[in-house]
């Protein structure tokens, strides 16, 4: 097998090193022709250039010769005389005279209206008045190229103008032989006139210099996408000229150079590469067999070696006796095994080791976690997080804020001896996996582990103390998996912050809420833009009239998999994903498009709308409400927009900039839920409010509270001292009712008066409290009596 792996191995070195030179030789071979052909393209397109200037000028002197000529014509009293005659046939002989004296081969005569007046052509003259017209210039005269009966033309026009005439004189003059003959000796290319077709997709030749063979002839017929680029044809090199201002290519002239003397040289030099190629070819083979001889084994044993230290062995470095750079390679080879050994322990232990303390990290915690799932086994996880380690690296610096997770790390190993492993996971985030105790053993090590961390360490020969939080879990009754132990561990520390307590342990379906919010966060978006929330509205009722006046626009959440959602849980989850502006600009359209279908069948009700918090700070609010509420069907003022005392006091000074703005709409302001904030009525005048609404707390047990009843008579009182309306909510009784018309509350809603009815419910509804107007104002009218 040896004798074979080494015939193996010189065969790739001469493989390798024949196609090397192969690869190297041709590539060279291959530059070298592409440029000697490139070399050709470009003294051909040099040599084509010059040709197109010729052309071109050859063409503009004809042009300006012919021109003359014809402007004498038309100068010549006996023409205009002619042609101002207005007889057939003497315009006729003097328009064919004429034509002669300007060696045109056509003339025709036309008016100003494009009719044809008198023609040297046996047809009707052709229908090129409207192009010509089009390409008049300032200098009175129009060029063109057209292709007429099988010839190519040039076409030129004159005015003809006489006192009370106006008419214009066309000529046509051949693009024949003779001019291909004229411009190929000029340029030194042969001269092909051609002209598009009817189809527009080729070309007919209607003059040429010379004839050419079936092949040539066909492609010089074929239409090209790029006529004026260098185009290489089998026997020329060749380039396609538009004549004419508007570059259509219908008329062509095409040069032409012959190839044939070129391609000669090109091919000989060829043959030259061809040889030379070989010969090296052959040198490299003969070098290959002697390097593969040389080279091979060694090669091969130094091979074998590299590959056993990539397996991962050990293997004894192979005896080179060659010396040299093969045997500095062995050599290289076998340090890198040691390095390699080295380097792998170091990243082994950094991966699972924390680089401050030297304890497990969070890699070494989930494969500890991860066997011990596989295994079935049970453990207790305790937890520590250090509440202050962000300040400490603040204000004393990290060194010092090191100094202290290694203090705590070391406490950790002493206070836990028996931890199965003891790991940093981050920041001030410290997790033990300990052998499996009684829940109150659990609690009452956490406890003294808790007292040991929070007592003062000696940093820097001072002591200090840090605050900390402990959690702890049973494995695997509280998590199954990697991903719920992570999972289910952020959950307990969260709750461990917002609820402090000594020790705090997870509870099952702790994270169930979470995962609930989760989802109800993500589904919130697609309700918002499939129309999956409903309105509801609430009746307010004047209470001096019973008469409805007003409606509140609550939105509601039937969740297809969880059911009804209440507004309090999906508005909060709204503002804490971003999404609540979405959703206010959603109600507002909602409430503005039910509204007008309210008006459309009699009920003319105002509306209030809910605002946030973080719509205060919306600087697109006012943008949104202008938009939504377009072409409002009633005055600005029926729009409410209630806003809470919190939401006010949150960020006082933009509450107040946005509150401005939505009052400078027309729009009328409410302070919602009064009374539970923070806020007072002498703030309220700072405000540019008109309305305050008495929060339900105080009005659900109106009639058997007389605490209640000062607060609310007070409240009304001073806020109508204040010039502020007053709406009560939360009327369960008619006793309540009665009170709020006595101390003479503005507007009044509550369960007592209507529950909150969808929108297409609301007409309905509004008949419902009409016909109760006499019943609720009834008592009003005796007091009056």
């Amino acid at each position: 097998m040896r004798p074979q792996t080494h015939m193996g191995f010189r065969g790739r070195l001469i493989t390798v090193m024949i196609a090397l030179v192969v690869l190297v030789s041709l590539t060279m071979g291959a530059l070298f022709m592409v440029y000697l052909f490139e070399d050709e393209k470009s003294r051909a397109s040099e040599q084509l250039n010059i040709g197109e200037r010729i052309t071109r000028e050859t063409l503009e002197r004809r042009t300006d010769l012919v021109l003359s000529r014809l402007k004498i014509v038309v100068k010549d009293f006996g023409f205009r005389s002619a042609v101002a005659s207005g007889d057939p046939g003497t315009i006729d002989s003097a328009l064919e005279n004429h034509s002669r004296r300007a060696q045109a081969d056509f003339s025709v005569l036309i008016n100003n209206r494009g009719e044809l007046i008198a023609s040297t052509l046996n047809q009707q003259a052709p229908e090129i008045a409207d192009v010509l017209v089009h390409h008049g210039t300032v200098q009175g005269f129009a060029r063109t190229f057209a292709y007429l009966d099988g010839q190519g033309y040039e076409i030129l026009q004159v005015p003809v103008q006489a006192p009370g005439l106006r008419a214009r004189l066309i000529a046509g003059f051949a693009l024949d032989q003779a001019l291909a003959l004229l411009v190929a000796r000029l340029s030194g290319t042969e001269v092909v006139f051609r002209a598009r077709t009817d189809n527009n997709d080729a070309y007919q030749i209607f003059a040429a210099t010379s004839t050419r063979d079936m092949d040539m002839e066909r492609e010089l017929t074929q239409a090209d996408d790029a006529p004026r680029m260098l185009l290489n044809r089998q026997h020329y090199f060749s380039r396609a000229i538009n004549l004419g201002h508007d570059d259509s290519g219908d008329i062509q002239a095409v040069l032409m150079i012959s190839r044939q003397a070129t391609l000669q040289s090109y091919y000989t030099r060829t043959q030259v590469i061809v040889v030379l190629v070989v010969v090296i070819l052959l040198l490299a083979i003969v070098l290959a067999l002697v390097m593969a001889r040389t080279l091979g084994r060694p090669v091969l044993q130094l091979a074998d070696y590299a590959r056993a230290v990539g397996d991962g062995e050990s293997p004894t470095p192979p005896d080179i006796r060659t010396g040299g750079e093969l045997k500095q390679l062995r050599d290289a080879l076998r340090d890198m095994l040691v390095r390699l050994r080295e380097r792998e322990a170091e990243i082994r232990y950094a991966a699972t080791h924390d680089e401050v303390t030297n304890l497990g990290n969070r890699n070494a915690l989930m494969q500890s976690a991860q066997a011990l799932f596989d295994d079935g086994d049970a453990c207790t996880l305790i937890g520590l997080r250090l509440n202050d380690l962000a300040d400490v690296n603040d204000t004393l610096g990290l060194e010092f804020g090191d100094s202290v997770l290694r203090g705590i790390a070391r406490r950790l190993q002493s206070e836990l001896p028996d931890a199965q492993l003891i790991t940093r996971t981050g920041g001030g985030e410290f997790l033990a996996l300990i052998p499996a105790r009684h829940p109150d053993q659990v609690d009452t090590l956490a406890r003294h582990l808790l007292d040991v961390i929070q007592s003062p360490l000696q940093i820097n020969n001072s002591p200090f103390s840090i605050r900390a939080i402990m959690v702890t879990m049973e494995l695997p009754n509280d998590a199954t998996s990697t991903n719920e132990l992570r999972r289910r561990l952020n959950l307990t520390f969260e709750q461990a912050e917002n609820h402090p307590e000594p020790v705090t342990r997870y509870r099952p379906g702790q994270d169930e809420s979470h995962l609930r919010e989760l989802q109800l966060t993500a589904d919130l978006h697609s309700a918002i833009i499939n129309r999956g929330l409903h309105m509801n509205y609430q009746p307010k009722l004047n209470t001096r009239t019973g008469e409805l006046v007003q409606v509140e626009a609550l939105v509601r959440w039937i969740h297809p998999e969880l059911g009804f959602v209440s507004p309090e849980e999906f508005i909060f989850l709204a503002e804490q994903s971003g999404q609540i502006h979405s959703l206010t600009a959603h109600i507002l359209e909602r409430v503005a498009e039910d509204a007008r279908a309210w008006a459309g069948q009699g009920v003319n009700a105002g509306v209030a709308i809910n605002l946030s918090a973080m719509d205060l700070t919306w600087p697109e609010l006012t943008d949104h409400l202008t938009r939504a509420f377009d072409n409002w069907h009633q005055g600005m003022e029926r729009i409410t927009l209630e806003v809470t005392e919190s939401a006010l006091m949150k960020d006082p000074e933009e509450a107040l900039a946005t509150l401005n703005r939505l009052r400078a709409l027309g729009m009328t302001l409410s302070v919602d839920d009064f009374g539970t904030g923070y806020s007072s009525l002498s703030q309220m005048r700072k405000l540019p409010v008109q309305e305050l609404k008495i929060d339900k707390s105080f009005v659900l047990n109106l009639d058997t509270e007389p605490q209640d009843q000062l607060i609310v008579k007070s409240t009304i009182d001073m806020a109508h001292g204040l010039g502020l309306k007053v709406v009560a909510e939360g009327i369960e009784n008619l006793a309540a009712w009665k009170l709020l018309q006595q101390w003479q509350c503005d507007l009044a809603q509550g369960f007592y008066l209507s529950r909150p009815v969808a929108a297409d419910q609301l007409v309905e509804t509004a008949q419902a409290l009409a016909s109760r107007r006499q019943d609720l104002t009834e008592h009003l009218l005796e007091d009056h009596s």
